[in-house]
């Protein structure tokens, strides 16, 4: 293990050590391109708790020799970039290993949990999933903002559930960049790895099919992971196997049954919610605030993409709600609201 500047180059048994040989009490989850690790290294003096994120050859993605690479120098470049280097919902790059055949990166962080796997759970509060959707809200909104001349502005592009990991406070952490493209990063849509556009689950085909790379595919991946939040319901690998709706296409055939179903009675209905029943049971769930956060995911996958809000507008909404006002500390937003 050798530092160089302010990262260090590991080898690949350097994050074996780390992570007991990815053991399978250290394994958090998988990433679109890999698997994420807990993982801590020990000094003399010290532990330092690290997530080690180890790439992989697809299985489902387009893959092509080099892809992998790609990712990872184009990863480290961002993370060491001054203007995105210090937010406080970016993971911290500790070091990267890059071997024939093993490609990896540690992070500076004390995983708990990532959000795909928290979501059914129920001890996964109403105020905590609100939290997480308002500083990721600000986060894209901070990233969209990024502009680095000659190159475009900063788009993710691949959102995903599974790419979000909170600390032990519930604080979300963006870790994974592999179809990035803008701010500091040369245009990946041209030069290279252009052939996978997203995740599954979380693809924006209306862009998609009328060439369009704009933010709004992060608007509409955004929309997605606030539906599985607030519904408790999730795009598994499952469900792409037997070409199951993806979330956003079963919320919005619960919305065209709620319309049908209101227009063939007379009584007063509560305004349309995809909230799931144990979350409107939560002490601190505002009735008003389910039609409000519904209506606000539908509207970022809508299919007209330039009708969508941009994240700045997401995240003013978000801290309209009355959980917020009342229990969220939005303080970190305002600088973006």
């Amino acid at each position: 293990m050798e530092a160089g500047g302010d990262i260090h180059h590991l080898l690949y048994h350097d994050l074996a050590r780390f992570t007991d040989n990815f053991s399978e009490s250290n394994y958090l989850c998988h990433f679109q391109f890999g698997k994420l690790y807990r993982g801590k290294i020990v000094h003399a003096e010290s532990t330092l708790f690290v997530m080690v994120k180890i790439w992989e050859d697809s299985q489902i993605y387009c893959y092509k020799p080099g892809d992998n690479e790609s990712r990872l120098m184009d990863e480290v470049i961002l993370l060491r970039n001054p203007m995105v280097i210090n937010h406080p919902n970016l993971v911290k790059l500790y070091g990267y290993c890059y071997e024939v055949g093993h490609l990896g990166v540690v992070y500076e962080f004390d995983p708990f949990d990532s959000v795909y796997n928290l979501i059914p759970k129920d001890d996964f509060t109403w105020v905590q999933r609100i939290r997480v959707s308002l500083r990721f809200a600000s986060l894209l909104a901070f990233l969209h903002a990024v502009k680095s001349p000659p190159y475009k502005r900063l788009i993710v592009r691949n959102l995903d559930c599974a790419h979000i990991v909170l600390d032990k406070d519930y604080n979300p952490k963006l870790c994974d960049f592999g179809l990035v493209t803008g701010g500091m990063v040369p245009d990946r849509t041209i030069y290279k790895c252009h052939h996978v556009i997203g995740c599954y689950g979380y693809l924006d085909l209306a862009t998609h099919y009328q060439d369009n790379t704009s933010e709004k595919q992060d608007v509409f991946a955004f929309g997605t992971i606030l539906l599985s939040l607030i519904s408790k319901r999730l795009y598994t690998e499952q469900d792409r196997q037997n070409l199951a709706p993806y979330v956003c296409q079963w919320a919005y055939g619960k919305f065209i049954e709620y319309e049908i179903d209101s227009s063939n009675t007379d009584s007063k209905k509560p305004k349309f919610s995809v909230v799931h029943p144990s979350l409107e049971a939560d002490p601190y769930f505002d009735p008003s605030d389910g039609h409000k956060i519904t209506a606000l995911a539908l509207e970022c996958v809508g299919d007209e993409f330039a009708m969508r809000p941009t994240m700045k507008q997401v995240l003013r909404s978000l801290v309209d709600l009355k959980v917020v006002k009342k229990h969220v500390d939005f303080e970190s937003c305002e600088n973006v609201v």
